[in-house]
């Protein structure tokens, strides 16, 4: 019997000194070490928007509050896994999300699901998009994570036209 799952998460980045940089987390869930770096995500509760639920996972994820998403971006991954020898077919939409305050993160994962890469020793990075590429070891997580920078980056040039341009 076939399960079905669906759950919600933000592609955070941040500005910083004229870079962008995106969050990932290391799982403490996925047993290969070096497939683990995600992005916050976690189940929809009854009763929630999908967007709620995105900014409360990354909330409890990462104590992350000052988080805004882009309007006009919603994506999703889907991917199968097994639980208990059963298949579970999971969808997870995603949004974009600028990060304005990220001193909140914690040196501590707030919950078990995330734990420190056994090698460097953190449980999260701010990374560039290529730090994030490689990062990633799921494709649809990596083609996600293009298609959120190429949105960015047209968010980005659609504001500065649309800026009073001073003489």
């Amino acid at each position: 019997m076939t399960l079905y799952e669906k759950s919600a998460g933000i592609i955070p980045f941040r500005r910083r000194e004229g870079n962008i940089e995106f969050l990932l987390l290391h799982s403490g869930m996925v047993r290969n070490r070096d497939a683990a770096w995600e992005f916050p995500k976690g189940s929809i509760e009854d009763g929630e928007e999908e967007q709620e639920a995105a900014l409360r996972e990354i909330c409890e994820e990462t104590c992350l509050k000052a988080v805004k998403l882009l309007p006009d971006f919603r994506d999703q991954v889907d991917y199968q896994y097994r639980r208990n020898g059963n298949p579970v077919e999971k969808t997870v939409v995603f949004f974009i999300g600028e990060v304005g305050d990220w001193e909140p993160i914690p040196d501590t994962a707030p919950s078990r699901e995330h734990c420190p890469h056994p090698d460097e020793g953190v449980w999260f990075v701010w990374v560039s998009e290529r730090e994030a590429l490689s990062r990633l070891f799921h494709p649809g997580m990596r083609n996600l994570l293009g298609r959120a920078s190429f949105f960015l980056h047209e968010h980005d040039r659609i504001i500065a036209l649309s800026a009073p341009h001073t003489a």
